[in-house]
């Protein structure tokens, strides 16, 4: 602006500065229209920073899931008397070979609670002659992850199925059932000797 002023004084008489530097300005504006518009266009435009998702993030920020339960659950209600009978099984991870007539069974444990006799604690098989016994010796032994190895009495099924045992001292069975990852149940069959089931009982959801 100092330049432009420079070369109106020479010419002009006793004008005020201000008069200069509003002949400054016009000066201006007339140099800015005839600019060439596509210089300001043709400027790449700016983009935007990039927002970061607030669910993105690293493989380390997710923790790991579990694996699934093992373990079915079932409740069945008595519509007469308004009751529940709610029931937790696991079936055995192998299988075991029997001599005629039986063949290859599964073993399973239950956890049953019902109004009737309360909380039950049941290994059954799909067929096969377990030997408990309310009047004799017979137990099962068990094995909780890595502790050592525990014997349970067992009875029999009230109704004679051999199939089927009851073991003893349920509450603390299932103390230590809930706090396992693996069991291992072994029992005694008629003729068959004792056989191993073993099971994934990690995750049992009961109260």
């Amino acid at each position: 602006m100092a330049a432009v002023v420079g070369i109106f004084k020479p010419y002009v008489g006793d004008l005020k500065r201000w008069h200069f530097a509003v002949a400054a300005l016009v000066s201006l504006i007339l140099v800015g229209s005839f600019a060439d518009p596509k210089a300001v266009s043709e400027q790449a435009p700016v983009e935007a920073p990039e927002e970061k998702s607030a669910e993105s993030g690293t493989a380390a920020d997710v923790a790991p899931k579990a694996p699934p339960s093992k373990w079915t659950y079932d409740e069945q209600i008595d519509q007469m008397r308004g009751t529940v009978t709610k029931t937790a099984r696991v079936t055995s991870l192998n299988e075991v070979n029997l001599q005629f007539p039986y063949g290859t069974v599964g073993g399973y444990l239950d956890v049953r609670k019902r109004p009737t006799d309360g909380l039950n604690i049941m290994f059954s098989v799909d067929s096969g002659q377990i030997l408990c016994r309310s009047y004799s010796d017979g137990h099962i032994s068990v094995k909780f992850d890595d502790q050592p190895i525990k014997n349970y009495g067992c009875d029999g099924a009230s109704d004679g199925s051999s199939d089927v045992a009851f073991i003893r001292n349920e509450s603390g069975f299932l103390a230590n059932l809930k706090k396992s990852k693996k069991v291992i149940i072994e029992a005694e069959f008629y003729q068959q000797g004792r056989q191993q089931f073993m099971f994934d009982t990690a995750g049992l959801e009961w109260k």
